[in-house]
């Protein structure tokens, strides 16, 4: 029987550590007992919100007055082993990073470069989760979905998730409609391993004399990389990178490389570039800057963290103070890379 809890505080289940109450907590560890959620939910007249890590979030405050289900669904399953590659089920409430470390112990690669990102599996193909070269949807097959429309199990291929930049259906058209419970990722097999072309990256091979980086070395890299950059939201809370990365059109990208010769630009298609938002915080001199209850994090311009007491208000004055100074100084557009609930 389902423990269905009331009133239950945000700021445990918030990396961010901002929000108020859960009007209803349930943490469910097996897909059959959605149903019985959805039903509960139907009841109480509420919403169902699917809870993952609650890494990438911004809660209100006061009561969220929906019926909050944090999902625990584990395990791993081979679903083939060829030669080349194996397709690896995993189950959504896995710790993202867990399933990481257990890929690359094995020797199956395609997910390296995406060690240390917190979180659960199944929030990855949401936001299509990617760093350093790497995004969920250039490994993902097929993601296993219970629809919330007819109440059963369905599954959908790589291209019924219509994967962009930080971006898929699940945030879009079929936002609400399907909870993710398993995704099946294709992973390879004694692939060559390449350096992934971010300067932090290579500096951290040149100053470690490592010319053929194994899997293993490639997420040590990361790992360190990472942790020189990002707070550990258990001890500075945070949502991670606050910040898309920003896409803009050749012409305006030339522009920015004609007055920052040091920007660095990644090309998406022979129209667009991608312009590093970090890059245009720290030049307009936001990065470590304290607005109170919310900082720019001194080791890293796309980071806010909380101070301290920060709310929901206080995030959303600041998101938007950064956005026209950015706007007003280069003509570039931040977004926001958290959802705002």
């Amino acid at each position: 029987m389902l423990k269905i809890e009331e009133n239950v505080d945000i700021k445990n289940y918030s990396t961010f550590k901002i929000g108020g109450q859960f009007r209803y907590f349930v943490e469910i560890s097996n897909p059959n007992y959605l149903p019985e959620i959805y039903k509960f939910a139907e009841e109480k007249n509420l919403p169902v919100f699917i809870l993952g890590g609650g890494s990438n979030m911004v809660f209100p405050d006061g009561v969220y007055d929906r019926v909050v289900a944090e999902i625990r669904f584990c395990g791993f399953e081979v679903v083939s082993d060829m030669d080349e590659y194996a397709d690896i089920k995993v189950g959504a409430g896995e710790e993202w990073d867990y399933v990481v470390k257990s890929m690359v112990s094995v020797g199956l690669s395609g997910v390296e470069a995406m060690s240390a990102i917190p979180g659960t599996c199944g929030a990855t193909p949401v936001q299509n989760v990617g760093a350093y070269g790497q995004e969920i949807k250039d490994t993902l097959i097929s993601v296993e979905v219970f629809d919330t429309t007819d109440h059963t199990i369905k599954v959908l291929s790589n291209a019924d998730c219509k994967f962009a930049y930080r971006d898929s259906i699940f945030k879009g058209e079929a936002r609400g409609r399907y909870v993710i419970t398993a995704i099946t990722m294709r992973l390879w097999k004694n692939k060559q391993i390449t350096i992934p072309n971010y300067p932090g990256v290579k500096r951290y091979f040149l100053d470690n004399n490592i010319n053929n980086p194994t899997l293993e070395e490639v997420r040590d890299a990361v790992i360190e990389i990472r942790k020189s950059k990002l707070p550990d939201p258990k001890d500075i809370p945070s949502a991670g990178s606050f910040f898309k990365n920003t896409i803009v059109s050749k012409d305006k990208a030339d522009s920015l490389k004609k007055d920052y010769p040091d920007m660095v630009l990644f090309q998406v298609d022979e129209n667009h570039f991608k312009v590093p938002s970090g890059f245009l915080i720290e030049k307009a001199g936001l990065k470590g800057k304290n607005f109170g209850t919310i900082s720019s994090y001194a080791n890293n311009a796309m980071v806010l963290v909380n101070n301290g007491g920060a709310t929901r208000a206080d995030v959303e004055r600041v998101r938007d103070e950064i956005i026209k100074i950015i706007s007003d100084k280069f003509g570039v557009t931040l977004e926001a890379e958290p959802e705002f609930v």
